[in-house]
Parts: structure tokens; C-alpha cells; sequence
């Protein structure tokens, strides 16, 4: 009669794989390094074979059994905060961790893998270009603070570093606050429109375009959403709101409406409403009339205008030609942006 054999780490109890031959392994409980020994596994020597341990200053993070440097915190969510971090290791990585404030959150945080997943996995025309502008996840599970993994527990996720995506839209706001020029609002909200027309196409809403979940690549002109924790399949309530951007929001989704492609079309327009200078339902009155028509109609969520993402980029680049001519690079300018990354 075979016998069975639970193998578990000599440190912490947590069970183990069977040891391989010579290869060393973490624990993925504790990180404490083991090496195989007779019957099992033993600790191994310090750890002498790593590499020396870079800005051992900062905080280290375990996450799916890899330990990053914290090196900064680049934004602070109702939620949860993001960090840009950096994999430990000879090939290392930057990366961002998002860390959620209260256990009790946890179900956004699985709820916005769920959705990236089924978005990853679509067949909407433009899937190859448009999964490659989603967070591009690297693991969510629990994490364990400390050089060690033993000064405590937080529910976080690893998303890839995208490069020149360095602003959000309210570091546009900030630097800008006498308004962005018109020609700039044009090339913004065509690419948040041709976003949403195909995450709408593959069956969701995102429901939060806050001007923190708006990435800008400034030089590139490109726009990418993170914060997708409040994502529903189109026709769905959604699951929780910002009180403290109501403002941005359409007056239905207090109102317990279900969310439409209609829902994040008015929250993109309301967005560069504010991005121009004006409120997040009126434009100032240095918007040539016809965008600024365009973009209050969709604001208010007019029933008698298009609810297609695709059809309002189609109609937007209509109005730009008669307001601007037609299309030429815009720059657009940030502070601190370099002209390599």
C-alpha cells in the first residue's frame, strides 16, 4: 500500500511541494528559502546565492511568490493605493501594485480581475490593439509585507508598468487649470471613444471614466483607463460609486440605473468638459459652439443622441474638420515629461 507523504516548510508548517533533487525554493507562505534535505525540505544557508539586494531602503511586497521594492505611492483611491514598485532579481521589472485599504474591499478587487480576464479573452473587432491598452495583470492574491513576508497581510494586485502613461486627469487638470486647447480635447476624447466602443462591443461598461482612472501619454497621444474594480456587463447596476466625483457621474446611476455604453460616454464628456476649463456639464466659452454642443449633449446624456462610442467618434471627427480643419499633431505638453522613457 503506497504511502502518502505531506511535505511542509520546516518554518512555518505551510505545506510544500515534494523537493526536487537540488533546486531551491521559497516558501510561499512565509518566502523563507528552503533547499531539499533528507525526507524534506530544510532551510537553506542565508541567503548567499541571491543577488545583493538593491535600495534595500525601501519597503518589499510578496506577491505570488515574488518580492518587490515599493518605491513610491502614485496615487490614493477610496479603496485602494497604487504603487509603482520594482521586482527584486537579476531580471528585474517595474512594475504597479495596487493595495487595498480594508479586506472588506476585496470584492472590487476580484470583481475588476474577473472583468480584465473576460475583456482579455474577447473577439470584438480590434481585440489584438485594444486588449494590449488594458492593465496588464501579473497577479492578485494576498501579499505579505517585509523583506521576509512577516510584518503583516494586504489583499493587492501586480499590473506591468506602461510605459509613458505617467499623468492622469487630474495631473491634466492641475497643469492646466485655465483649460486645454479644443484641438487637444479632440485627439483625447477620440481615443477614450474608440476604447470604450470596444470594450462596449465585448459586452461591458466600465463605469468609473474618473479622472483618475485616465491615463494620458502625452507625447504619444494616447489614453488608457485603469480602475476597472466597478466594471458590470452592459445593462448591470453598478456595484459601488465615488461620492466624492458625483459631479461626474450621470444623474441615473443614483438613481440605481443600469449602466449602458450611454453611462461612459457622458462620463467621457463630462471629463473633457472639465479638461477645457468649464464645468463637468458646460463648456467654456473659448470651446468653438459646435464641440461644445457636441460634447454638453453628451454630458446630459441626450436619449436623442447616439449611445454607439463608435458613431460619436464618427461625428466628433465630422465636427473637428469643420471647427479645425483637417487633422494635424496637436502637441500637448506636461510637466516633468521626457522625451524618452
Amino acid at each position: 500500500m503506497d504511502s502518502y507523504v505531506q511535505h511542509r516548510c520546516p518554518n512555518c508548517g505551510a505545506p510544500m511541494p515534494p523537493p526536487p533533487a537540488t533546486r531551491s525554493q521559497r516558501c510561499g507562505y512565509c518566502s523563507a528559502l528552503l533547499a531539499p534535505g533528507p525526507g524534506g525540505w530544510r532551510p537553506a544557508a542565508a541567503d548567499a546565492g541571491e543577488e545583493p539586494l538593491a535600495d534595500p531602503h525601501f519597503q518589499r511586497l510578496w506577491v505570488g511568490g515574488k518580492r518587490y521594492a515599493m518605491l513610491g505611492r502614485i496615487a490614493r483611491g477610496e479603496s485602494c493605493d497604487v504603487f509603482l514598485a520594482r521586482r527584486d532579481g537579476r531580471l528585474t521589472e517595474r512594475v504597479l501594485i495596487k493595495v487595498l485599504h480594508s479586506h472588506d474591499d476585496a470584492d472590487l478587487l476580484d470583481n475588476e480581475q474577473r472583468v480584465l480576464e473576460a475583456l482579455e479573452k474577447s473577439s470584438a473587432q480590434g481585440a489584438p490593439y485594444f486588449t494590449g491598452l488594458l492593465p496588464q495583470r501579473i497577479a492578485s492574491s494576498s501579499a505579505r509585507l517585509g523583506l521576509r513576508g512577516d510584518e503583516g497581510q494586504r489583499r493587492a494586485t501586480v499590473m506591468r508598468w506602461r510605459s509613458g502613461f505617467v499623468h492622469t486627469f487630474a495631473d491634466v487638470f492641475a497643469a492646466h487649470s485655465s483649460g486645454i486647447a479644443p484641438e487637444a480635447a479632440v485627439w483625447m476624447w477620440k481615443r477614450m471613444l474608440e476604447n470604450l466602443g470596444w470594450v462596449h462591443k465585448s459586452g461591458f461598461v466600465h463605469g468609473a471614466i474618473l479622472p483618475q482612472h485616465t491615463l494620458v501619454h502625452a507625447r504619444d497621444h494616447g489614453i488608457v483607463f485603469v480602475g476597472w474594480s466597478c466594471s458590470v456587463p452592459m445593462g448591470k447596476p453598478l456595484p459601488a460609486t465615488n461620492p466624492q466625483f458625483r459631479a461626474h457621474y450621470p444623474d441615473g446611476v443614483w438613481q440605481g440605473a443600469p449602466a449602458t455604453a450611454r453611462t461612459d460616454i457622458a462620463m467621457s464628456a463630462r471629463l473633457l468638459l472639465k479638461a477645457l476649463g468649464g464645468a463637468v456639464d458646460r463648456a467654456p466659452s473659448s470651446t468653438p459652439g459646435p464641440l461644445a454642443h457636441l460634447l454638453e449633449g453628451h454630458a446630459r446624456g441626450d436619449s436623442r443622441l447616439p449611445d454607439d462610442a463608435w458613431a460619436v467618434r464618427d461625428e466628433l471627427d465630422q465636427v473637428a474638420r469643420r471647427v479645425f480643419g483637417p487633422p494635424k499633431f496637436i502637441p500637448f505638453a506636461m510637466p516633468g515629461w521626457k522625451s524618452r522613457d
